[in-house]
Parts: C-alpha cells; structure tokens; sequence
C-alpha cells in the first residue's frame, strides 16, 4: 500500500461526482483514481507545464562550412540544417513538434519502446508549451564540428 491509497477514490465516485472531481482537480490539488486494476492522476494542464519545466531540450548548435547552421535536439535525435541560427532552431521547433504529433498519434506503441519511454516528458512538455515557451526550455550548446 503506497501513501497516496489513503487519498485514492473509486472511478465510481469519480463518475458520481464528476464536476467537483474536476474542481477539485483543476482547482485544489491531483486527484488519484482508481478503477479495478488502473490507477491514474487528474491535474490540471497548469500544473502539468509547472511539474514539466524543469525539462529540457538540449540542442547543439553547428556553423558548417557554408556558413550554414545544424541544430540538432540531442534527447529525440532530431536535426535541422538552415542558413541562419534562428530560421535553424524554428525549423527544429517544427520537426520537435511534429515527432510529438506522431509519437502522441501511436502512444501506445511508442511508450513501450524501451529507448523511447524516456522521451514521454518531452513529449507532454513539447503538447503543453506555445511556441515561445519551447523555445525558451532550447539549452543551446555551441557544437564541434
């Protein structure tokens, strides 16, 4: 039995009682559930970006010899190459955004990959975050060529 069992409701009163689950959820603090076997946490999305900003997205940032830019997203192993700096990180953004579009798409499957299941935070971070706060979470690193 783990502490949080004695703060624990039944899906069934969750049901009974579903807009002051909500509240409470949104409002006041987690809500554990249970249902047979299952168990799962409602929060509300401001708490989920508060639990995730403490993730980061490492990039490494590369001037090629054309004068060019590759940034590469280190945890996703993902990489752009544009002319300028920024026009390079707002293209990685793009290619962050859409491999959490498909990862989320085929969750089920992703999650389970043992060399993927750590990129579940990201994810969640990259789904909860505008454009300007993703940006802001880049840990940019000058890279060797």
């Amino acid at each position: 039995m783990t502490p949080m069992s004695a703060y624990t409701i039944s899906a069934t009163d969750a049901r009974k009682d579903w807009s002051t689950t909500i509240d409470t959820a949104v409002r006041k603090r987690p809500v554990f559930i249970r249902r047979t076997r299952d168990s799962l946490v409602m929060l509300s999305t401001d708490m989920l970006k508060n639990l995730l900003e403490p993730v980061e997205l490492h990039v490494s940032v590369y001037q090629e010899e054309d004068g060019s830019y590759t940034c590469v997203q280190e945890e996703l192993d993902l990489a752009e190459n544009a002319p300028d700096r920024e026009s390079c990180l707002q293209a990685l953004l793009g290619s962050i955004r859409e491999y959490a579009k498909d990862f989320y798409e085929d969750f089920a499957f992703w999650a389970k990959a043992p060399n993927r299941f750590s990129h579940i935070p990201i994810i969640l971070k990259v789904l909860s975050s505008s454009d300007e706060e993703l940006l802001g979470s880049f840990l940019c690193l000058d890279g060797k060529i």
